[in-house]
Parts: structure tokens; C-alpha cells; sequence
């Protein structure tokens, strides 16, 4: 399991990791001063995740996973990536389901909002991202967000062969 703490202090903040908020993206290393580490966007956070995951498993090509944004420091998993597979084909698993690919207005963070359903809406479905990733590319891969906020597919998620 990667450690968020000693990865901070590695890299001058004495106090190592603290929250700002109740949800992934509120990780920051922090100072004894109080100041925190600042990111200009969501993808520093993901890089900095990813350098944690990289200075713990050095012998691996290990990246971030983001396996929830309901909580901070266990919504990080890191991965240890062969290669890019490609976009999931969410229009694809959702007619395979005899149902279409539906993009709610409605979801907290925008790449989270995808469902499938029948024609009239009144059956409503998650879609495993997951289990789309391995019906699209075979069973060594897992599913990675790239960016919550990202409101097309392609901007947010992306499938990666593991070992």
C-alpha cells in the first residue's frame, strides 16, 4: 500500500499527509508552518498520487487508480501498468445489454455520469467500468479515471493492461 505520509516528508513537508475536505482530491502534504501543498488542477493530484505509487513500487511501472471519490486516503490504488489499452467503449457494453448509453446532468462529478438504459428510462443502470474494460480488452486490464470533472469519455476514463 503506498504511503502518502512519507512520501510528503520525503519531499520537505514535515508534516507529511492531512485532508482538506472529505473526498479524493483533498489530500495535501503539509508543513509545520501549516501550509499545505497547493495543486493547480485535478490532474496534479493524480500525478502526485502517481509519484507516490511509483516511489513506493520503484520497480514497477506503477500509476494511479482512483477507485472512489467517496473517500481520501483508501480511494488510491496503484496499479502496476503494462500499457494503454484504450477508451471504454461505453456505448458498446451498454448495447450489448440490449439498453443506450444515457449521460446524466445530474452526477456530482461529471465522468461518473454515465448509465444505461432502455428506451422509456424507467430501467436505469451503473456501468462497471471494470467490467467494461475487461469485456473490451481482455481480462489483464483494469479501468482508470483520469479526471472526475471531464464531461466526455475519453477525457475521463481510459483502460490499462495490467500485470
Amino acid at each position: 500500500m503506498q504511503n502518502f505520509s512519507d512520501y510528503c516528508k520525503d519531499q520537505g513537508y514535515s508534516q507529511g499527509i492531512t485532508t482538506v475536505g472529505e473526498d479524493a482530491y483533498s489530500l495535501r502534504c503539509k508543513n509545520d508552518d501549516g501550509s499545505l501543498q497547493e495543486f493547480a488542477n485535478d490532474e496534479e493530484i493524480h500525478n502526485f498520487v502517481e509519484y507516490v505509487c511509483q516511489a513506493t513500487y520503484p520497480n514497477r511501472n506503477a500509476i494511479d487508480r482512483l477507485a472512489t471519490m467517496a473517500k481520501t486516503y483508501s480511494a488510491w490504488e496503484c496499479m502496476d501498468s503494462v500499457s494503454y489499452a484504450g477508451v471504454p467503449d461505453l456505448k458498446g457494453w451498454c448495447e450489448s445489454k440490449g439498453l443506450s448509453l444515457f449521460a446524466s446532468e445530474n452526477a456530482k462529478y461529471s465522468a461518473y455520469r454515465w448509465f444505461c438504459v432502455n428506451s422509456d428510462r424507467s430501467r436505469v443502470e451503473g456501468i462497471p467500468m471494470d467490467q467494461v474494460c475487461k469485456w473490451q480488452y481482455g481480462p489483464d486490464t483494469l479501468d482508470r479515471v483520469a479526471n472526475v470533472n471531464a464531461r466526455e469519455i475519453d477525457d475521463a476514463w481510459d483502460c490499462r493492461y495490467v500485470r
